[in-house]
């Protein structure tokens, strides 16, 4: 199989990763026709009221947005829908080189994962499936060595500048100057609209993030461009200049839903193999509902990622407190609530919205000539939108239960399945409460 380097490598000559296809021997017609029925299908409710138990093997990334799960973990909150997540009790330290393999080959149910980064693997199959967004990711960051005493993009455009003005004066010391940049696929589209747009070029040299930090903190590159959010936010806070990043390019470049910023929409979420969801439908559901009580605990009460921190720290190599971790999610990884995820699966007008930005990235991979056209569409790939209405749905069948309750004489049975079923929609169990309340009204 071809490393990241040899990828990152293929996408700047516009070449195919031809080893993946080795491994499943599919075409892209076979592919495309594979795809046609390769949709979400929603199980059914299972009945009784007691929440069976499943067990997940998850896997993490060494990144903020990726690494909060944790706090869901030590608080119980997966025990309390059912599900034990393995390896115990942290379940699996995974990395950009080896997660989707694992996901690919079933050692990982599902795992914290970039999307964008399982797209690769639609050149030779269609078995991995973003089934959730956490966040927009906005830690794409061009930093500059504090000693350049250079200025960022936002400091001209203060000045009143122009974003083409901007973009160029911010970009233009890298002339033919060395960028640091991380070996990932995903990490190349950013480089190259601000590159295009600043009409600059650079020379690229491609290490890990543990390795441009330690670069960086001797003072021996000028410029790097890290994937993980920790390293940028500690770049930064060592005085590090944030030149350029991704919500510059969202808020001052050109707009629109056929803007050539679109692709670059960088979704950060929950990614899982087809073969698992199929037969789990219902665990994925639970595990989700954790994950956005989690998110909206942490928005609540910050100090949660006290819990995180130690984590984070010994798998990212940095030595964030709670305080840092949660700085750099709020400024590089604002996750997004359940309601929040509109923005994403419903507000069709939007560059956000998964079918707008996917199909521009999709585009994007094919005419980089690392996919085949027509090889898969945003539904294929982008099944959290369909899960999230799934829970929309059943949010919405609950009130309804909950409401037809209010005034009525309910025996004590029911009246503690009622206190369930609303127990269960506070943590966003939508599907157990819908169960819990159902059998309340029979």
């Amino acid at each position: 199989m071809a490393t990241a380097v040899d990828m990152v490598r293929g996408i700047r000559r516009a070449a195919s990763v031809a080893a993946l296809a080795s491994i499943f021997g599919l075409g892209a017609a076979g592919l495309a026709a594979a795809n046609a029925a390769d949709v979400y299908h929603p199980a059914a409710a299972e009945g009784g009221t007691d929440v069976p138990a499943a067990k997940v093997t998850f896997g993490m990334r060494p990144y903020a947005d990726n690494t909060f799960y944790i706090i869901g973990m030590k608080k119980g909150w997966f025990k309390d829908v059912g599900i034990t997540i393995l390896p115990e009790p942290e379940g699996l330290k995974v990395t950009d080189t080896n997660v989707v393999a694992l996901l690919l080959n079933g050692q990982v149910d599902m795992s914290s994962e970039f999307c964008p980064l399982i797209l690769s693997t639609y050149k030779s199959s269609n078995k991995l499936k973003c089934v959730a967004f956490t966040d927009n990711f906005l830690g794409e960051a061009i930093v500059a060595n504090p000693k350049l005493k250079l200025k960022s993009f936002k400091d001209y455009i203060k000045e009143g500048k122009s974003f083409d003005e901007a973009i160029k004066a911010t970009i233009a010391p890298l002339q033919g100057k060395t960028l640091v940049g991380a070996p990932e696929l995903s990490d190349r589209p950013f480089e190259e609209a601000v590159a295009k747009f600043a009409g600059v070029t650079w020379q690229l040299q491609v290490l890990d993030d543990s390795k441009s930090l330690v670069l960086a903190k001797g003072d021996r590159v000028d410029f790097v461009n890290p994937e993980g959010a920790p390293i940028v936010f500690t770049l930064m806070q060592a005085g590090w200049t944030d030149l350029i990043d991704i919500g510059d390019l969202f808020n001052y470049g050109p707009g629109g839903l056929d803007s050539p910023i679109e692709h670059l929409v960088a979704n950060v979420g929950i990614a899982s193999n087809s073969d698992f969801v199929s037969k789990n439908q219902n665990t994925v559901l639970r595990f989700l509902s954790v994950v956005w009580r989690t998110i909206d605990a942490v928005a609540k009460d910050p100090s949660l990622h006290e819990l995180q921190a130690p984590y984070l720290n010994s798998v990212a190599g940095t030595s964030l407190d709670a305080k840092g971790v949660a700085s750099t999610i709020k400024i590089l990884d604002p996750l997004t609530s359940f309601d929040g995820d509109s923005v994403f699966y419903s507000d069709e007008k939007t560059v956000l919205f998964y079918k707008n930005a996917w199909t521009a990235i999709i585009d994007d991979y094919v005419a980089h000539g690392i996919i085949p056209k027509d090889a898969v569409t945003a539904d294929d790939i982008i099944w959290g939108a369909a899960i999230w209405h799934q829970m929309k749905d059943y949010q919405a069948k609950t009130d309804v239960l909950l409401k037809s309750f209010e005034g009525r004489d309910l025996s004590a049975d029911k009246k503690d399945l009622v206190a369930k079923a609303k127990q269960y929609y506070e943590w966003f169990d939508f599907l157990d409460a819908y169960r819990l309340a159902m059998a309340a009204s029979a």
